[in-house]
């Protein structure tokens, strides 16, 4: 590659490429041809790892399969367990419009032998056996699908052709994913509950529910108690916000970089805060302040957090949780977010914070 490709290449998408990129999506989502939910669990996933291994550049972005598989089994671990509504019995919600489909069966077999998703990652070799088998799923349906627009393929993410090792995102796509992350996951997200909800082997159960996105995309409460026992050591029984004691008082694990931006559970993401700060702080990225207070929380325990978090079976990778913090905060000074600064205090973050 010359010096010029490699500058056309870093050249960010024009809005006018930016907004074609979003129009792409929506018209993949309504009118895209869909016989399972793998599609959404797809178009989230590279989305997701474009923001933990991409930047804000119009270069491409090589993913492995292995990775894009265990962002599925984040996504299906909670829809592959029993489904309990009201006088029903526990009911498994199908995500195929033929037989279940496959990566639910996997995950099944998963969670017969262990009771979390946690649990499971914490046996290495398990886990990679399972993250293959996924790989291999992802790589045969949903990768040839996606671009499917009315049965003529539309390569505007990337080339089937290139896709046979690992999947290559064409120029800009990796910057415009991280652009639009969060009106791609609240799309995905909508599509695929209707798309279970209309699915004919659900109506008996489903029909007339009035919310699945608890159910289906809420973060697991498992094991953060856990959590919260090694955090309170690590913060000395201190609110990591306002810095008050926590003993006698209620407290919950926070995820620092919000759930609503950044739909995961990571080891340095998590923070022990007392019930008041929680709640007002809420889904608002904190002001720069803490962030700073973050970091070098984060840099000074790495080790204790990646030894104690990890064991308990979550992803604990700093330098990730880092990158996805510089993106958010990117994304909250380009779209004048509101910072929550402690109390019932916020602020627009502007540039320079």
């Amino acid at each position: 590659m010359g010096q010029n490709d490699r500058v056309i290449e870093n050249n960010q998408p024009t809005p006018q490429e930016q907004l074609k990129f979003l129009k792409h999506i929506q018209q993949i989502l309504q009118s895209g041809t869909f016989t399972s939910t793998y599609k959404f669990a797809l178009l989230m996933s590279i989305t997701r790892l474009a923001i933990e291994q991409g930047q804000d550049t119009g270069a491409a972005l090589r993913l492995d399969y292995l990775d894009i598989a265990e962002k599925f089994i984040d996504l299906y671990w909670k829809q592959s367990l029993p489904f309990q509504f009201s006088q029903y019995e526990p009911f498994i919600i199908q995500q195929s419009t033929g037989r279940q489909a496959k990566v639910i069966s996997e995950i099944q077999k998963a969670q017969q032998q262990f009771k979390t998703i946690a649990a499971a990652r914490r046996d290495s070799v398990f886990w990679l056996k399972l993250r293959k088998s996924v790989a291999s799923t992802v790589k045969q349906m949903p990768v040839v699908y996606l671009q499917n627009l009315n049965g003529q393929t539309v390569e505007f993410l990337y080339s089937l052709e290139e896709s046979k090792q690992s999947l290559k995102l064409f120029p800009k796509v990796m910057y415009c994913l991280r652009q639009f992350s969060e009106i791609i996951e609240e799309l995905c997200q909508k599509r695929w509950i209707d798309f279970v909800r209309l699915n004919k082997q659900n109506l008996i159960v489903l029909d007339g529910l009035p919310d699945l996105d608890e159910f289906m995309f809420a973060p697991s409460r498992n094991q953060l108690g856990q959590v919260a026992d090694f955090l309170i050591d690590l913060q000395q029984c201190q609110c990591f916000y306002c810095g008050k004691s926590l003993k006698n008082s209620k407290y919950a694990v926070d995820h620092f970089i919000p759930w609503s931006l950044y739909p995961a559970d990571t080891g340095h993401n998590f923070v022990l805060v007392d019930e008041k700060c929680n709640s007002q702080k809420s889904n608002y990225l904190a002001s720069e302040h803490f962030l700073q207070q973050w970091l070098e929380r984060n840099h000074l325990h790495d080790q204790a957090i990646t030894r104690e978090i990890s064991q308990l079976g979550f992803l604990t990778d700093l330098q990730r949780s880092h990158r996805v913090a510089d993106w958010a905060y990117k994304q909250a000074i380009e779209n004048e977010y509101l910072v929550w600064l402690g109390g019932k205090d916020k602020k627009i973050l502007t540039q320079g914070y």
